[in-house]
């Protein structure tokens, strides 16, 4: 059965958006906030739909590049999935053409995405909690004063127009400003971003939890353990997990879609698994494993070996088919490719084993407005900043900076140690340079969780 004709008009569902990137494109489903990833040829005719095109002229402008024939099979695969719907508006074939060939040539000299997947935006570092892992060391101090209302918005708006598909609001504790932090949702969601907050969840009351429901933000509260006593101990205060587990039953029974993340160590390790049938009775679907790191005030003595690590999370989401079989677990697995033997040929597959900050995953903004590579580089080093938004615009930081130029374009022979001779070095690009630096003291060393790096005791149980 055919569902569409040569002369049919086509157009993007303006629930999809497409970004071209240097190894095909993204699309993205704003309702659902999922990302698929395309090849070259996928992303240059769904990019053309946008502009109500016929299947004609579609076809005509990526003659050479696919058969007219898969191009309309593929056409009508979009349209029984609503990606592209029928349009009665007839565009204009020559901007489509154009703005194609800039765009494309533009990213396809990159080698890294075009803007972040995400961008991390901290309202405060101020925090109502100590926990004993916090890479951050919150509470802290900014250098200068906060970004207000008016430069948030301006940022939401360049990066609505970069594509962006995820802001995320965090701390500190996010909510310790709660007028900023409602404030800064209201406006990204009526610019159709997607908005997620990670908080402890201590100050969400059932006012800021109506907020929350009626602008559709995703929350992502911490619970360190399955019991008071286990959480408690680790946040610093008591009372602390009756008052999250209380927070996170108000915002379920709002509809509110909630994640819970665990920092995974070793004051913990030996509960972990009770937390699946916790999280069942919450009526929690994605759990974030978190991995610590020994920055800020987590210490080497609190972290797991990562093939002990790998093993724990194998456990758990077998214990999870069983127990809680919507539960969907997510947690980083690093050099999860030399461990389990896997071989990873694909450029999008890179793209989220190496480090962030080379694939240009995410991004990571202070509270007084610093471009930072990630989170665990916030440093006082003003060597570790990217730019400056009250300088800069965030398009110009993103493509410009000579830092995040020079962490996406690592060469094997600039490291230390394993890396310069390595053969996963295409897969992983060194990995973490913020543990480099804080084990090592050295920026180019290896990452130390490296099974292949002798005498490292972030490996050693």
């Amino acid at each position: 059965m055919s569902y569409l004709t040569w002369s049919d008009i086509i157009c993007l569902n303006n629930n999809y958006d497409i970004r071209l990137e240097y190894f095909g494109g993204i699309l993205y489903k704003k309702n659902e906030n999922k990302l698929f990833f395309l090849n070259k040829v996928a992303s240059n005719i769904i990019f053309l739909t946008q502009y109500s095109l016929s299947v004609k002229e579609i076809a005509l402008a990526l003659k050479g590049s696919i058969e007219d024939n898969d191009l309309l099979e593929f056409l009508e695969h979009l349209y029984v999935n609503n990606i592209v719907i029928k349009s009665h508006e007839k565009g204009d074939v020559n901007k489509a053409l154009n703005a194609l060939n800039n765009e494309r040539t533009f990213v396809d000299e990159l080698n890294y995405l075009s803007a972040p997947l995400e961008v991390f935006l901290n309202i405060t570092w101020n925090c109502n909690l100590r926990c004993s892992f916090c890479y951050l060391k919150a509470p802290r101090t900014v250098r200068r004063p906060l970004l207000n209302l008016n430069e948030i918005k301006s940022l939401i708006d360049e990066l609505v127009e970069m594509k962006v598909s995820l802001l995320t609001l965090t701390g500190g504790e996010p909510f310790l400003n709660a007028f900023m932090t409602l404030e800064t949702l209201k406006y990204a969601r009526k610019k159709g971003l997607a908005v997620t907050i990670t908080t402890n969840g201590l100050l969400i009351d059932e006012n800021i939890a109506k907020t929350l429901a009626e602008y559709n933000v995703s929350v992502q509260i911490s619970l360190e353990g399955s019991k008071a006593e286990v959480h408690d101990s680790l946040t610093g205060l008591k009372g602390s997990f009756e008052k999250a587990i209380k927070v996170i039953k108000m915002l379920r029974k709002m509809g509110v879609d909630v994640t819970v993340s665990t920092v995974l160590q070793r004051d913990n390790v030996d509960d972990i698994s009770d937390m699946i049938p916790l999280l069942k009775e919450l009526d929690v679907y994605t759990w974030n494993i978190l991995e610590l790191k020994p920055i800020g005030r987590g210490c080497i003595a609190s972290t797991l070996p990562t093939n002990i690590r790998l093993k724990i999370l194998d456990e758990l989401e077998k214990r999870a088919k069983d127990e809680h079989p919507k539960l969907r677990i997510l947690a980083e697995r690093p050099f999860f490719f030399i461990y389990y033997k896997i071989n990873l040929s694909n450029e999008w597959e890179k793209l989220f084993t190496r480090c962030g900050v080379r694939a240009g995953r995410y991004s990571e903004i202070s509270p007084d407005g610093y471009v930072y590579p990630c989170d665990l580089l916030m440093s006082s080093d003003d060597n570790l900043i990217a730019g400056d938004l009250r300088k800069q615009t965030f398009r110009d930081i993103w493509h410009n900076s000579p830092l995040l130029k020079w962490f996406r374009s690592p060469e094997s022979k600039d490291f230390r140690g394993i890396c310069r001779s390595c053969i996963y070095f295409d897969v992983c690009g060194g990995k973490c340079r913020a543990l480099a630096l804080t084990i090592f003291r050295d920026i180019l060393a290896p990452d130390p969780r490296c099974p292949l790096v002798e005498g490292v005791n972030l490996n050693v149980s």
